[in-house]
């Protein structure tokens, strides 16, 4: 995926304005900085938290992506592998469980992606953009 398109900027987790920035301080293995965001970008000054409070509708996002996890999963293992009901669920749910700092960051990333464009003059002069910020 080439930079400036939305899809770069979640898969990356990359500041939606420039994608440069990092969203998050650490890898999503750190379990100490697994909650963490950064409060703005380092490259253009991007705030990322636009809100008080603006992330409650990533929950939404997040609610999706887990649901496509598992009804994904559970189809695969039940009408594939011939698994039945119960060891199916139990297995999707332990594969969310080990997805859930995945799913947790990406539904984020989506979420600011939707209200934040990429702006190709913040990537290229983000010093224009840090002293407005």
């Amino acid at each position: 995926m080439k930079k400036g398109h939305w899809l770069y900027s979640i898969l990356n987790y990359k500041c939606p304005k420039c994608h440069e920035g990092d969203l998050y301080p650490g890898s999503a293995f750190e379990f100490s900085k697994l909650f963490t965001m950064n409060e703005k970008c380092s490259h253009c000054g991007q705030e990322f938290e636009l809100e008080p409070g603006f992330y409650w509708g990533s929950m939404y996002v997040a609610y999706g992506l887990a649901s496509g996890i598992m009804l994904t999963g559970f189809a695969i293992l039940y009408f594939f592998f011939d698994v039945d009901v119960t060891t199916g669920i139990l297995i999707v749910a332990a594969v969310l469980f080990l997805f859930y700092a995945w799913v947790f960051r990406t539904a984020r990333a989506i979420w600011i992606n939707i209200y934040v464009n990429y702006d190709k003059q913040a990537d290229e002069q983000p010093e224009l953009y840090k002293s407005n910020h």
